[in-house]
Formats: C-alpha cells, structure tokens, sequence
C-alpha cells in the first residue's frame, strides 16, 4: 500500500495536487461514502428520535481516522521521529498505525467486525497517551498544547474502548453478552463502564473551561498550535458568545456524563454539539484552508473523532447498565438497541 501511495505522487502532480494533500481528503471521502451506503442496510432508518444521532458517532469516528491514517502514510518519514528511541522500527510503526487507522475507520463504517476494531483503535490510543504524551508532559509540564494532545487522545479513547466492550443488543428477547462476557469478564463490565466515562468527561470539561478563558478563539478542542489560531467565520455574530456557551455546554455535558443517571444523554448532546461546530466552524475552515491540510483538515477531523467518540460513549451507555440497580434483573431494551450491530451467523457484526 506504501508504494502505491508513493507511486501516485507522479500521477498527482501532474494535476499539481501533493499525495499529502491529496490522499487524507481522499480517504476521508471515501470512508463517508462507504459509509452512507451502508445506512439504508442498517440501523439509520430503524432508529427513532434523537437516537438517529447516535449513528452518526461510528461514522463520524471512522471518517477522522481515515484522514488520519491517510496523514500517517504519506508523513510517516516526519512521525517516524517522535516515536521513543527505546522502540526499534520507527519507520515500521509509523506506517502500521497508517495502516490500521485506516482499517479501523472501514471496519467502523461497513460495521463488519466494528465493535471490535473499536476495541482495538481504543487500546491503540489509550497507549499513545502512555507512551508518547504522558512522557512528553514531563518533559514538557508546563506545555499547554502537549496537555490538550494527551487528554484529546484520553477522551477518543474513552469512547471506542466503552462501545468495544459494551453489550450487544437483546434479540428475540435474548441477551448477547458482551466483549468482556465473552471473555468471562462480565463482572468487570460497569467498572469499565465507569472508567471510560471518566476518560471522556474530565477532558470534556476541561476543555469547556480552556473555552471559557479564551473566548477569542473558535469553539471546541484547544487549538494545537502557537502559531496558527481559529477563530469562527467572519459572518457570526457575537463570537465570545457562542464559544462561552460551548465552553458552558462542555462542562455541563462532561459533568452528566459522570453521573448514571444523566451520562447517556448527556454524552449524546455533546456528540450533536460538537457535530454542529463541525458544520459551522471546521467545514468552512477546511474549505478556505483546503490545501492546508494540518491547519484545515485536520481540525475538522479532530473534531469529527470528538463528536463520534461521544457518540459512542452514548451508544453503549444502556447495555453497560443494563442491570438495574436494586433488583440486577435485566432492564427492557431501549431504543437505541436497533443501533447495535445483529450477530451473523457466520460471526460478523452488521
């Protein structure tokens, strides 16, 4: 695939559009094609209410990584360095995260095996923040932006590790278990559950009050960059405004989603807010920054990952307390159980 991607550079240029420029647009398109083709096959339309939302939170995610993954191929020579000395094969690795971003984003919008590339794209994160930022915050304590990379990657993790581990829908009134069942681990389920919600909430709320503090600057994620900074479109009005209420919306969402009782919806109107600063903010962005893919795209991308990890947090909030509390019988399925995926017979997941 490396090759491939090298060899079109030629082809490429001759249209004077650069494989790097090129390739994450490319993929994230096609990731969003493949995607919305699959909608009239699964659960979109079987959805009601606002849990047609929360279908959006496997595409949005997988359409982020394929950008990503697509960045990852053809910069892996400029990654290759910042992966730590003491882990041979830089080159390697910077080329198989490519890789699997790539198959992971597929997995994530065909929903062919999804839940567990969820499963793994989480655990592939959640070490990025072990190994890569944690390290670089020591070295680095009082970086701001290595703060937001570290608890951005916390909070994308937190999602796909809660929708790769959650319960499968309850069909013909049975329950499947789930992937922490299946492996004779269902006792650890709501401690995990718990832990992810704790993943993706502090990040939340933390980047709510970064909002708050600078409200010059657009909504959403703290911008990674000291020399580059959003702000939102000219033709809104009031901007401190709509970044103070966004600020506001993020610690009140990261706040319910700590709590039981409110985490699902809470979760679940993040990932719409988020998906609108995406429309209003990040596609206008990337559209006059389009050759511009790390000041452009990317931000659009960040932020898509945002909305559909939250998303996927929500999605897996009701098989994850599926237990009631007092009595620890089973609770009636909820209507978001049309949006997990139905076990095949052949043992994929659709």
């Amino acid at each position: 695939m490396t090759h491939s991607l090298c060899d079109s550079g030629v082809l490429l240029a001759a249209f004077s559009i650069s494989p790097g420029v090129f390739w994450p647009y490319f993929l994230g398109a096609a990731i969003l094609i493949i995607g919305l083709a699959m909608a009239g096959k699964n659960e979109l339309w079987q959805a009601h209410g606002a849990d047609k939302l929360i279908w959006f939170g496997p595409l949005s995610f997988a359409i982020a990584m394929a950008i990503f993954g697509g960045d990852h191929m053809v910069a892996a020579k400029f990654i290759a360095p910042t992966i730590p000395s003491w882990i041979p094969g830089h080159l390697f690795w910077a080329y198989f995260v490519g890789v699997a971003l790539i198959a992971a984003g597929l997995s994530l919008a065909t929903r062919i095996q999804w839940r567990l590339a969820a499963l793994l794209l989480g655990i592939m994160i959640f070490l990025f923040v072990l190994i890569l930022h944690i390290p670089a915050l020591f070295a680095a304590s009082r970086d701001q932006i290595k703060l937001t990379i570290a608890l951005r990657d916390l909070a994308l993790s937190g999602g796909a590790l809660a929708i790769g581990v959650s319960q499968r829908e309850q069909q013909n009134g049975q329950h499947t278990v789930g992937r922490l069942e299946a492996w004779g681990l269902g006792a650890l389920v709501t401690k995990f559950q718990t832990i992810t919600r704790f993943m993706v909430a502090i990040p939340i709320a933390v980047f709510g009050i970064d909002q708050l503090l600078t409200p010059t600057f657009a909504p959403g994620i703290p911008q990674e960059s000291s020399t580059f900074f959003v702000t939102l479109p000219a033709w809104i009005p009031g901007h401190s405004f709509w970044t103070y209420l966004s600020g506001t919306v993020f610690i009140v969402c990261g706040l319910g989603i700590l709590t039981r009782k409110y985490a699902r919806s809470a979760a679940r109107f993040l990932g719409g807010s988020v998906l609108v600063l995406v429309l209003l903010v990040y596609v206008p962005l990337t559209v006059t920054k389009a050759s511009d893919v790390a000041n452009g795209l990317n931000y659009l991308a960040i932020h898509l990952a945002l909305a559909g990890s939250a998303l996927l947090l929500s999605a897996s909030l009701p098989a994850l307390f599926s237990l009631a509390a007092q009595s620890g019988k089973l609770l009636s399925s909820r209507p978001f159980t049309k949006l997990n995926p139905i076990r095949r017979t052949n043992g994929s997941d659709i």
